[in-house]
């Protein structure tokens, strides 16, 4: 009997040990899935890449070397991220290399070179150009910079998110006085508005499964500009956010489940007198980054962090970029406790 006892409690300890670990795994595997939000912060002259969790907790820190880093934009396995930068002139775009922080230079042209976009397939990076004359047109290039192609030719065409499948661009466009969303494909061709008398304001993002689209539209004295979702056909229209007026919510982001999107909120704080102008950065106050269920049913949007300079453009790392498991990079703390240090 005393054999028997043993044996048995020696199978049920074995049987612990193999969940336990089971559930190590698979806790281990819910972490590295996990959608993680990057923005960038300035520290001592260079750019940070902050990488927050869907609580706002920082995951991980970046260190670059990259002054005037924005508009990110990460290539499909998370090893590389494309930027724009400034620092040596004229906006240009950039690619890292996060492991060794290298930076390559991709474009170099007379005309400004802004707003890349990775596709999905990891062959290309779209972008916003002047360098054809007065007018931004949206271009492609491959991620070495080479073979660029002018896919836009009329107006002011801006803010290119790609398809999940990479076969198709969806931007903003100007023509006249009103800016609407529009879709091509990734040649240029097949260009038509998503859906007529629906203004835009800023960026534009694809859902995970290539249904639909989030963008930015309203007035930011009426109603304020909001975050709404449409199907890719122009039907089911719907509001995701009520910032109220004075308020701006742009530059939408679909995180990779398809759970969130991220978006950045800017308040107007200063409006002067007719015919009085003042710099950009006295009309808004400081940015917040915020997440909000895409189904738009599930509570108040969540705010991630506060305080950021003008026009944050959050970005979601691919699923793939990298585990969230404990490293000597990873950083748990709030954005305000962070800032509460520097006191």
């Amino acid at each position: 009997m005393r054999f028997l006892r043993s044996h048995t409690e020696m199978k049920y300890t074995r049987t612990c040990i193999v969940l336990g670990i089971a559930f190590l795994l698979s806790s281990s595997l819910q972490a590295v899935q996990a959608p993680v939000l990057s923005y960038v912060v300035e520290q001592a002259g260079n750019a940070e890449i902050y990488c927050a969790d869907t609580t706002g907790n920082i995951v991980r820190r970046i260190k670059t070397d990259a002054p005037n880093m924005s508009s990110l934009s990460w290539s499909p396995n998370g090893r590389f991220v494309a930027y724009q930068s400034n620092h040596e002139g004229t906006p240009n775009i950039y690619v890292m290399d996060i492991q060794n922080k290298n930076s390559r230079r991709l474009t170099n042209h007379e005309g400004r070179s802004l707003r890349p976009a990775w596709s999905p397939n990891g062959k290309w990076i779209a972008f916003v150009s002047d360098r054809a004359g007065e007018y931004l047109d949206v271009y492609r290039m491959d991620t070495d910079g080479s073979n660029v192609r002018r896919l836009t030719n009329r107006d002011h065409n801006w803010e290119p998110d790609w398809s999940p499948d990479s076969q198709w661009i969806a931007f903003n466009a100007t023509q006249g006085r009103r800016t609407a969303l529009y879709i091509m494909t990734a040649d240029g061709k097949g260009r038509r508005q998503l859906k007529a008398g629906v203004s835009t304001s800023a960026g534009c993002t694809w859902s995970p499964n290539g249904k639909q689209i989030a963008f930015a539209t309203g007035n930011e004295f009426k109603v304020g500009v909001n975050i709404y979702v449409i199907d890719i056909d122009g039907n089911n229209l719907r509001k995701l956010t009520r910032v109220g007026g004075m308020s701006l919510a742009t530059h939408p982001a679909w995180s990779p489940d398809g759970e969130w999107i991220a978006y950045s909120l800017k308040k107007i704080v200063n409006v002067p007198p007719p015919g009085v102008r003042i710099p950009i950065a006295e009309f808004f106050g400081k940015c917040t980054l915020y997440i909000v269920k895409a189904k738009g049913n599930a509570g108040e949007p969540r705010e991630i962090v506060n305080g950021l300079p003008l026009q944050p453009m959050p970005t979601w790392l691919p699923g793939t970029a990298f585990s969230v498991s404990p490293s000597t990079e990873k950083q748990i703390t709030r954005w305000g406790k962070l800032k509460q240090g520097k006191k």
